[in-house]
């Protein structure tokens, strides 16, 4: 008369021996080379001779995972303070966009007024008329430059 293992003693017979075989590949050296036909060849046993090969171990050292870390649930305190922490940053963000384009309106509005010549700006020529000189043009320059920097500004703030 046969005699038969239970299922359960069978399937932890078959799951220990998974495990030693695991074990066991884990340990071997792989080797690495090209076989005659041209194809990459991995195997446990070494090529034969005057083949140029390269060996490997596998990496068999834990690697701190821990799953029960990673599964763990948020508390309901986490997840409230996660939101709040969220609303803040997307409140703050809003705020240097207004501040940003108001700073940005003011350049430009700043850039507008600053075109017409203030007194000082113009040298008068020899035949009765008048031209803008240097101190005009460096002005309105430096108004270009403050809208340009403004305007870098919005767009980061924009793009946080």
């Amino acid at each position: 008369m046969k005699r038969f293992l239970p299922i359960s003693m069978r399937a932890l017979a078959a799951l220990g021996l998974t495990l030693f075989v695991t074990i066991v590949v884990a340990q071997t050296t792989l080797y690495k080379y090209v076989g005659p036909d041209g194809k990459v060849v991995y195997s446990d046993k070494p090529p034969p001779k005057g083949v140029k090969y390269d060996t490997m171990t596998p990496d068999t050292r834990p690697s701190g995972f821990n799953p029960r870390a990673t599964n763990t649930p948020p508390t309901a305190a986490e997840v409230d303070a996660s939101i709040q922490a969220r609303r803040d940053k997307e409140v703050n963000r809003e705020a240097r966009v207004a501040e940003a384009k108001a700073t940005y309106d003011a350049a430009v509005s700043a850039l507008a007024a600053g075109q017409e010549p203030r007194e000082g700006e113009r040298t008068q020529n020899s035949n009765g008329t008048s031209r803008l000189n240097e101190g005009y043009f460096n002005r309105v320059a430096e108004l270009q430059n403050k809208v340009e920097e403004a305007k870098s500004a919005l767009d980061a703030a924009q793009n946080e």
